[in-house]
């Protein structure tokens, strides 16, 4: 028997209540298990009502009216709570600030598998694991409040994974955060998505690291699924993106305006891959 993805939409609509336009417009999205996707679209293209309908907080939460087919690991998301899906798809807001609620991030982080029903004891275990995974163990009795920017992502995403989700989803999670904190996120992803198997959607406008790290990119616009592949198949599509109002990341763009001065074999998704490819064609 073939295992349902982890993530299906269907011809997926949603309009808020206090709105009569449609945010999603017929998206369909299928994402398998143990996949590393990245999601980018201008403000206002409905990327984040799209992480919100994965786990749930819509209709859930929001209200407003969803139409289509929203399933998750095979299941209806309406006939499922959000307490439900938290087990399976993890959200880590932009805001930090507004996932913390809790004295000290150790309680912050006891939420998720004490709502589980783990004993305070196994909770605790689980907590202490996660937080030494995400070097935030000496921060476990520190109140979130008093932490700097790149602490509490690393204590929001900790608390998110004391849950155990199979999928992560980050909705713009490095827009408040300095550049080595970004470069560690992704690094913390890679590791999650490697060695745990934790299926990842990335939203970000950081091109560069997104073509390079993720291995399927999504660009959403206007509520609508514009492309959906490989970060080199994607990329190639630069009228898609200039439609879109998405920069291409800068190597791809280099490339893209030298094709017909140099001959590439394959539209370079980093530095390392054009230096390497200006090389041979100076041979």
């Amino acid at each position: 028997m073939v295992a349902a993805p982890l993530i299906a939409l269907g011809a997926v609509r949603f309009r808020y209540p206090t709105s009569h336009d449609w945010v999603l417009r017929g998206v369909d999205l299928t994402i398998q298990r143990g996949e590393y996707v990245g999601l980018v679209g201008t403000t206002g293209a409905g990327k984040s009502t799209l992480c919100l309908t994965l786990n749930g907080l819509i209709p859930h939460y929001t209200g407003g009216v969803l139409e289509g087919e929203a399933r998750v690991d095979g299941q209806d998301t309406r006939q499922l709570s959000v307490a439900d899906l938290s087990a399976l798809v993890g959200l880590v807001f932009q805001d930090a600030d507004a996932q913390l609620t809790m004295s000290t991030v150790e309680e912050e982080c006891l939420l998720a598998p004490r709502s589980q029903g783990l004993s305070r004891g196994e909770a605790r275990a689980r907590v202490e694991a996660v937080l030494t995974e995400l070097d935030a163990l000496p921060l476990r009795e520190r109140a979130p409040q008093t932490l700097s920017g790149g602490q509490k992502q690393r204590v929001a995403i900790a608390a998110v994974l004391t849950a155990h989700p199979a999928m992560l989803v980050l909705d713009e999670a490095t827009s408040e955060l300095d550049a080595l904190s970004v470069q560690r996120l992704f690094a913390l992803c890679d590791r999650l998505n490697a060695e745990a198997g934790t299926t990842i959607l990335i939203v970000s406008h950081e091109m560069e690291l997104l073509a390079r790290h993720t291995r399927r990119l999504l660009l959403l616009s206007e509520g609508r699924l514009l492309l959906d592949g490989s970060p080199r198949e994607v990329l190639r599509e630069r009228d898609a993106f200039r439609r879109a109002g998405v920069r291409l990341p800068q190597v791809a763009e280099f490339a893209e305006r030298t094709t017909g001065m140099l001959a590439w074999p394959a539209l370079p998704l980093d530095e390392a891959e054009a230096e390497a490819a200006l090389r041979a064609a100076r041979r």
